[in-house]
């Protein structure tokens, strides 16, 4: 079965453990000094990847997100739906995971589109006052065809950026988590207006949902394209959708001014 690979589905298995392990007296690790990583990924380098931002309840991260305009961040709509209370943290992470967010969210809505399920799991959060981050530092959205056909192919490689779990630790009770990762995985299926990614140990994990896959053109420009939505086991690989199905929606249903290309939202 596929997972959402947000907060919640960790704390399901927190609470597996838990069932596990039963009555007896146990001594409970500090979570504090654990990590949240992509699976099989290594550290961001400081400066890099900065529009990768994770999403807080205020307290601690349960997804991840891209900031796509100084106030507007796309996430999974799986990651809104049911939610509270949603701030916006910027930065590298820190060990614990536990971080109330730089960033107030005036609105949050994710796809009317989307069934619970499936394709279609996107959202967008409307900031409350602009991110702290230079025009230069925000990566374009993937919406030339010509460089979608580039891109989004099998085999193509992939770069994976978010705030996911890296180990499950012992019984599902100890996850690692906070910090910001990165892995390159290839695209191994398209399908619809999704694309399958990873494997092989490299992949996204819990709390990576809504995080983005980003691709190097010949020329050397990045694109973002992916909005993590979910996947089986951690490290097998996982289902992201594409961002520019859903871009037009998010443009014009959220009042921000992307900058797509004159007449791409009439096609």
């Amino acid at each position: 079965m596929l997972k959402m690979r947000s907060g919640a589905y960790f704390f399901a298995m927190v609470a597996l453990g838990l069932g596990f392990l039963g009555c007896g007296d146990v001594q409970h690790q500090n979570t504090d000094d654990s990590q949240v990583e992509i699976w099989g990924g290594v550290p961001t380098t400081p400066g890099n990847w900065e529009t990768t931002v994770a999403l807080t309840d205020g307290r601690r991260m349960f997804c991840s997100g891209t900031a796509v305009h100084p106030r507007l961040v796309i996430t999974a709509a799986h990651c809104v739906k049911g939610s509270g209370k949603i701030r916006v943290y910027m930065g590298n992470g820190v060990k614990s995971g536990k971080v109330s967010g730089q960033y107030a969210v005036s609105r949050a809505k994710y796809s009317p589109k989307w069934s619970g399920d499936g394709d279609n799991d996107i959202a967008y959060l409307v900031l409350a006052e602009d991110i702290d981050l230079r025009s230069d530092q925000y990566v374009p959205i993937l919406v030339d065809n010509d460089e979608i056909k580039e891109l989004i192919s099998i085999g193509k490689p992939a770069q994976l950026v978010g705030f996911g779990i890296r180990s499950y630790g012992f019984l599902g009770l100890f996850p690692k988590m906070g910090e910001k990762y990165e892995v390159e995985a290839p695209i191994t299926k398209i399908v619809g207006h999704e694309v399958e990614i990873g494997g092989n140990g490299k992949d996204s994990c819990q709390g990576d949902s809504g995080g983005p896959a980003y691709g190097r053109l010949a020329n050397g420009e990045w694109r973002v394209y992916g909005v993590v939505s979910r996947g089986g086991r951690c490290g097998g690989g996982g289902v992201w959708g594409v961002m520019h199905h859903n871009i037009c929606w998010v443009s014009q249903d959220s009042g921000v001014d992307l900058g797509l290309p004159a007449g791409y939202c009439s096609i």
